[in-house]
């Protein structure tokens, strides 16, 4: 019996949950004047492309991260083709816009142009003055501050995410302050993927908003969305935050409650290049609310009180010096080696509420060593709430394959590169863990026989910290 419905297939692709922002720097029309790869090829590789073509383990192995990368594969047709295939596009969502594409062939036709240059703001690449719409947000002294209670649970469901349908998915929300509330999804390789839902002042009233982003193979980015409506009806609620500069018409997110279910809708525009379009479409059961339980009355939760003070606004993103600041969003891309800390990052792209500002979460990084069997294969590195093998290692199995009551139990999953021997989980919840490393012997992407595993490992997270643990014993084979 293969189970279809896993979460491990999903890492190469999951890094798209993050609500993608992104700028243009062309107009649709015909294109006479220059095209250079700075200006304008890669603004728009960096917004469509390397979320999936990026990082130690690409998508297909194929890179975009250079000059040199996109030239390449630009020369050598392939990247053409796949962004102009209405069958195979890439990205995977849909053909990108048409005038893009064309600053591709013009690019091409031009002979690879790659320095930039300053322009006059007359000519082709000026964009169309943007103009923030006046967001009301919800009073939460008045309606929606239950909303934070609603979210409390570990979720497990299913997910379509830009066009592509995942029969598994979990976001593991538990309280980490009086008002806020967090879920994070590790994709471990590509990087992670988070959303925080808080109380503060914002725009003269008490409301909710929500911090949404991640760090994608080397990309910062962070998204700042407030509650605008609430709707109720005979057994449900629904709630909706909209981009907190540019309203719904850049992004926004839909939440809707009907008693244990959880329906979790998204849209962007990608900085307003597009009309919105869905993103993703979750569809998920409370399961283990003891969990969010005990992390509630450990830091208070939940109370009407203001967890992160926004009275004065946002700062102006780092991008928006060059762009139209369209979107609440905060993005730092460096490229160098080693890369500075999330710390740095989250400063040098002005994120008004950094990792290090967040309470209560802490940090796990697990080291495997790897033996001459393992050194060459992807691992499969899970925290779980239950156990997924016997003291000596081996799956508790099902027809073969771990049990589908225990894989339902995950919390987080990452998957690492064949290169990589260490990982850190970042905004980890505290608590008990178990932690079950995983060389996935036939590179299927998720636990199957013939993996490698190690005897059951049981990890304590405390809050505020940073543990660590060591595998020294991969070598129990399925």
């Amino acid at each position: 019996m293969k189970y279809d419905f896993l979460p491990f297939k999903m890492a190469a692709t999951a890094s798209v949950w993050l609500l993608c922002a992104g700028w243009a720097t062309a107009q649709p029309g015909d294109i006479a004047d220059e095209v250079s790869y700075t200006n304008d090829i890669r603004p728009i590789v960096n917004n469509f492309c390397t979320t999936c073509h990026a990082g130690e383990d690409p998508e297909g192995d194929f890179v975009l991260t250079s000059y040199e990368d996109v030239l390449r594969h630009t020369k050598d047709g392939e990247l053409l083709k796949r962004i102009n295939d209405v069958e195979d596009p890439m990205p995977q969502n849909g053909l990108m816009p048409a005038y893009m594409r064309r600053l591709f062939k013009a690019w091409a036709a031009q002979g690879f142009i790659n320095r930039g240059q300053s322009r006059p703001a007359t000519e082709r690449q000026q964009m169309t003055q943007f103009e923030a719409p006046d967001i009301t947000p919800i009073d939460i002294n008045d309606q929606g501050f239950e909303m934070l209670e609603y979210l409390q649970g570990h979720w497990v469901g299913s997910m379509n995410l830009m066009g592509q349908d995942f029969d598994w998915w979990a976001f593991d929300f538990r309280p980490i302050a009086a008002s806020h509330i967090h879920a994070i999804f590790e994709g471990g390789t590509i990087g992670n993927l988070f959303t925080s839902f808080f109380v503060t002042e914002f725009r003269g009233r008490r409301t909710i908003m929500a911090r949404n982003g991640g760090l994608l193979n080397g990309i910062y980015r962070t998204s700042y969305f407030v509650l605008d409506k609430v709707q109720y009806g005979r057994d449900w609620a629904r709630y909706r935050l909209v981009d907190a500069h540019g309203g719904a018409d850049i992004m926004s997110m839909e939440l809707t409650f009907r008693g244990d279910s959880l329906e979790f809708q998204a849209w962007t525009s990608r900085f307003g290049l597009t009309e919105p379009r869905p993103h993703m479409h979750f569809k998920g059961q409370r399961m283990h609310a003891e969990l969010a339980a005990t992390a509630a009355s450990n830091v208070g939760f939940p109370r009407n009180v203001v967890d992160f003070d926004f009275t004065k606004g946002l700062p102006k993103p780092t991008w928006a010096d060059s762009y139209p600041m369209t979107s609440a969003s905060y993005i730092w891309e460096g490229g160098q080696q080693p890369a500075p800390t999330i710390e740095e990052m989250g400063k040098r792209a002005k994120d008004p509420r950094r990792i290090d500002q967040m309470p209560h979460l802490s940090r796990l990084t697990v080291s495997v060593r790897r033996t001459p069997t393992t050194s060459d294969k992807k691992l499969l590195v899970y925290l779980s709430r239950d156990p997924l093998v016997n003291p000596q290692g081996t799956f508790i199995k099902q027809y073969g394959y771990i049990r589908e009551d225990l894989l339902n139990t995950l919390l987080s999953f990452p998957e690492l590169a064949k290169t990589q021997s260490a990982f850190t989980f970042t905004y980890l919840h505290p608590g008990e863990y178990y932690l079950t490393v995983i060389a996935d012997m036939d590179d299927d992407g998720f636990p199957s026989p013939g993996d490698v595993t190690h005897a059951r490992r049981k990890v304590l997270v405390k809050p505020k910290s940073h543990a660590r643990i060591s595998i020294s014993d991969l070598n129990v084979a399925n």
